[in-house]
């Protein structure tokens, strides 16, 4: 008698007729859910979300492997993929009237049964692994991103190869599950996700000119960096640990360390995002004697002065490959009033050679106008120590 594992409803089975058809350990309590969980982490998506926003509006996908062997099973080898979770999506579904939201699968998946491990990988990017019109990873054709799972009895690893980021689109939220092996014992698949690019914050600010009762106004119009890496290969290795905090996990939980490595020669720069026009009266009406524009105006008004009161203002934030940043330059192009001005810094420190995963950097800079005044005068007309006379 052909025996298959974990039937969603009994009401299937009998709608279909399917009279050869035996039910191994239907257990509906015990179906698959699953719960997220974000830790202290530094950032759909938007890049100046904040993670478990993200991880909402890009949903996540998973992959389960079998932990047992049971021969009276179909499919049911060590570590083979159980009951075709592979690739398999999970979405949120906000609550209503405040109640809590909830993670589900478009079919219900069952436990295989008592003391029967499984172990969960999980991925959130935004766009869907191989397809060109859902969303997981990456982009069809040639910069398509994949991703390799080495499940077996030493290795617990996730390979993301060929991710990129581009300008104008850093907004995807890489973000890794730790890895999770439990029975129906524990119920929830608790879900620990962890960010694995770097977020980079540019912010301004400005203090008030002094020695003058002239208004002086400062717009941030373009922030630009060049050679910045745009795409790489992400290795998410799990090995067992204890996860930092509190935590009621009943599971097995592999915690996850990743490594990028840069792909060579996959380099572009980078501008600011910040597309609100700004509808201000007191935009001048000319830029060093030109005429403004509609461009000219797609700019951000500085009056923060840094302090707990007025913090500084995001001008734009972005979501990058980890890497080295030895030598890289930003360079803000700015107005103060009518004049167009451009500042260059490094953007390492003595302190800051790298952006770091899940590290989240924020340049604060400030654009304070030093007003160039003039005074003068006069000194007295030295007198000569001698007379000369002349005389014909």
């Amino acid at each position: 008698m052909k025996k298959v594992l974990l039937v969603a409803l009994v009401a299937t089975l009998i709608a279909v007729g399917c009279e050869k058809t035996e039910i191994i350990n239907p257990q509906p309590e015990h179906g698959l859910t699953f719960s997220t969980n974000i830790g202290k982490l530094t950032k759909a998506s938007d890049a100046d979300n904040p993670g478990i926003t993200n991880l909402q509006e890009q949903n996540f996908r998973v992959w389960a492997y079998a932990e047992y062997e049971d021969p009276n099973t179909v499919a049911t080898e060590l570590y083979s993929i159980y009951d075709g979770i592979e690739n398999l999506a999970v979405t949120y579904t906000a609550g209503t009237e405040g109640a809590t939201g909830t993670w589900g699968t478009e079919k219900q998946y069952f436990w295989p049964g008592v003391d029967k491990n499984l172990t969960f990988f999980a991925v959130s990017a935004g766009k869907v692994l191989g397809s060109d019109t859902d969303e997981f990873l990456g982009t069809s054709g040639e910069e398509a991103d994949s991703l390799t799972i080495t499940k077996n009895e030493t290795t617990n690893s996730m390979v993301i190869t060929n991710f990129n980021v581009k300008d104008q689109n850093y907004n995807r939220d890489l973000m890794v599950a730790d890895g999770v092996t439990q029975h129906q014992g524990d119920k929830m698949v608790d879900l620990t996700f962890h960010h694995t690019l770097s977020k980079v914050e540019f912010l301004f600010k400005t203090n008030k000119v002094e020695n003058t009762t002239d208004v002086i106004n400062v717009w941030v119009q373009k922030v630009e960096v060049k050679d910045l890496a745009t795409e790489g290969k992400l290795t998410a290795t799990m090995a067992a640990g204890t996860p930092s905090g509190e935590s009621t996990y009943q599971g097995t939980q592999n915690l996850a360390s990743f490594t990028w490595e840069l792909t060579d020669g996959k380099t572009a720069s980078f501008t600011d995002d910040y597309v609100t026009p700004y509808e201000g009266t007191d935009f001048p009406t000319e830029i060093d004697g030109i005429a403004a524009t509609d461009e000219d105006k797609i700019a951000m008004k500085i009056t923060s002065a840094g302090t707990a009161e007025e913090p500084a203002q995001n001008f734009t934030t972005w979501l990058m490959l980890p890497q080295d940043i030895t030598g890289k330059l930003v360079e803000i192009t700015y107005l103060i009033n009518e004049r167009q001005f451009t500042s260059i810094f490094p953007l390492s420190t003595t302190s800051l050679t790298t952006w770091g995963v899940n590290q989240h950097i924020r340049y604060i800079v400030n654009l304070s106008p030093n007003l160039i005044s003039f005074d003068a005068t006069v000194d007295d007309w030295t007198t000569p120590s001698t007379d000369v006379e002349h005389q014909n």
